[in-house]
């Protein structure tokens, strides 16, 4: 059977959680694939006091990695690169995986051709106010038409072999978002793909109250905007690059394109997640907004802005 190791990030930790990191580690204790296959790695950004014993608390092997100050690509960067497993899971500390998530992937990967560098599960964001209508726009799946290869990533549930994970790894790990696109991109282009799992499935923390889920909704939104450009900036391989470097006069037809990829991802998966898309319009809205704007900023090099996304 593989060996299995799991990142877990720790920059993702917030008061307005409704799922902890206590909740992270006890799902992961709770796992139905044998415990001396799994290896925990867990990145400390500063953001948990006593990090290390209440990780060890749980799983007294851990590798606890100290990483003062260091973004969510950052830390999973570090854990990959620490990484002894055949596998390399990667998790986000506001995440519960259910008792199946390890073995579920493992056997995937397991049955998968050599060209798949790792497999991509599903996450759904915990019960809420229009909890089924953010998870299809923030994590919804995007497959391709044959349905088995996925056309995103989604990092809080995401697996990788080893091999792959340690020779490609995050660029430009400090942004926030986009690096994700930016690893799938690389991974293509050298003749990988990463394959969709229906059955590995992953639950995402909420944010408690109205007024906080606006302000990660929105916060979200300003960021993917402002490293959709600053990632094209810099890497003119990307798709829409020429449009942003073009004096950034091309980013509204940037922003258009994902404002209809958007839209059509959720259409697409309201039903597996039993999202209404109507409902889904005015949150759809307001986040391609101020996704715009903060693709706007970019260009006028206004400060990155610093959020776990």
């Amino acid at each position: 059977m593989a060996t299995v190791s799991v990142v877990l990030e720790t920059d993702s930790v917030d008061p307005s959680n409704n799922l902890t990191l206590e909740d992270c580690l006890d799902a992961l204790i709770r796992q139905d694939y044998p415990g001396d296959l799994i290896e925990v790695i867990a990145v400390d950004g500063g953001k948990v006091p006593g990090l290390e014993g209440i990780v060890r608390k749980s799983f007294p092997a851990a590798t606890v990695l100290s990483c003062p100050g260091a973004s969510k690509f950052e830390q999973k960067n570090l854990g990959m690169k620490a990484a002894h497993g055949d596998i390399i899971a990667l998790l986000d500390a506001d995440c519960a995986a259910p008792l199946d998530w390890i073995s579920v992937l493992v056997a995937a990967l397991d049955r998968a051709p050599a060209d798949v560098a790792g497999v991509q599960g599903v996450t759904d964001l915990s019960r809420g106010f229009l909890s089924p209508e953010v998870t299809a726009l923030l994590y919804g799946i995007r497959n391709s038409r044959e349905g088995n290869s996925a056309e995103r990533l989604v990092t809080d549930n995401l697996a990788l072999r080893r091999d792959a994970a340690q020779k490609f790894a995050f660029e430009h790990p400090a942004f926030v978002t986009a690096v994700d696109s930016l690893l799938l991109h690389r991974l293509i282009e050298a003749g990988y793909r990463i394959k969709f799992c229906e059955g590995m499935r992953m639950t995402h923390s909420y944010p408690r109250t109205l007024r906080v889920l606006c302000s990660w909704v929105l916060l979200r939104a300003w960021a993917v905007g402002y490293f959709m450009v600053r990632t094209r900036q810099l890497e003119r391989d990307l798709p829409g690059s020429m449009l942003v470097r073009a004096a950034g006069l091309g980013w509204p037809l940037l922003a258009a394109a994902k404002a209809l990829r958007d839209a059509t991802q959720v259409w697409r998966h309201r039903r597996r997640v039993e999202a209404r898309f109507l409902k889904s319009l005015p949150v759809l809205i307001v986040f391609e907004i101020t996704l715009f704007l903060g693709g706007l900023a970019a260009l006028l090099r206004f400060p990155a802005p610093r959020v776990s996304a």
